[in-house]
């Protein structure tokens, strides 16, 4: 299996890795200074604090369960999950592909928003 953090980024990838990683580290002062450890931890890559950070943000701004995976963790062939599971992976599923449908990076720190933004800019387009 492939991890997310064994891919090469896109551009895309790499602004909301960059983004998430300020979102996450604003979240608290205890978040940021665990950021910043893993940061200064010469074992540990930009990318993969950068993709914990991605976890922390899109887990918080969806309000996730501990169980719950953010829609970067879910597997596309989650879309044949029944709809309404507790473990939400159907619905983690049809996030990742809608952001990838809209051509943005499955690593945005609020993928909703980033969603709303991209379909107002839409809106705009067609008039």
């Amino acid at each position: 299996m492939t991890k997310p953090t064994d891919k090469a980024l896109t551009a895309a990838d790499e602004d909301a890795l960059t983004r998430a990683l300020a979102v996450s580290r604003s979240e608290s002062a205890s978040r940021r200074k665990q950021i910043d450890a893993m940061l200064a931890d010469d074992t540990r890559t930009w990318q993969s604090v950068s993709v914990f950070a991605a976890f922390c943000a899109q887990s918080r701004s969806l309000n996730l369960m501990p169980w719950q995976l953010p829609p970067y963790c879910a597997g596309l062939r989650d879309l044949d999950q029944p709809p309404g599971d507790v473990s939400g992976r159907r619905e983690s599923a049809e996030l990742k592909q809608r952001l990838i449908d809209a051509g943005l990076s499955i690593f945005e720190p609020d993928p909703l928003a980033a969603l709303a933004r991209v379909e107002a800019e839409q809106r705009q387009g067609a008039r």
